[in-house]
């Protein structure tokens, strides 16, 4: 399930406009990335644990992805990005309330 990263964020979420530029955007951060199994190291989606894909990514092609940030340079990138090799870090819980401000 799908739970969008608490904001703010930097810049503005970025949507591709067309399916070159999205593909694209998933080459450059996805396939690159710990969080998605079946991108970065081409295993079969149905062959994965929900825990070894990103949910991410599939918000992304119903256009809620808000971890896809266009940055005021222009360049976009992924927030939530974890380059592949990497542990990802463990979820915050959402009910656990910020102790500092």
């Amino acid at each position: 399930m799908y739970i969008p990263t608490p904001g703010p964020h930097p810049g503005e979420q970025y949507v591709p406009s067309n399916g070159t530029e999205g593909y694209s955007f998933i080459a450059a951060w996805c396939c690159n990335c710990a969080k998605d199994k079946p991108s970065s190291e081409g295993v079969d989606f149905d062959d994965c644990d929900p825990s070894e894909t990103c949910e991410i990514l599939a918000a992304s092609f119903r256009g809620e992805a808000v971890e896809w940030r266009e940055l005021e340079d222009g360049t976009c990138k992924c927030i939530a990005f974890v380059p592949k090799g990497q542990v990802i870090p463990a979820e915050r819980c959402p009910h656990t309330l910020e102790l500092l401000p």
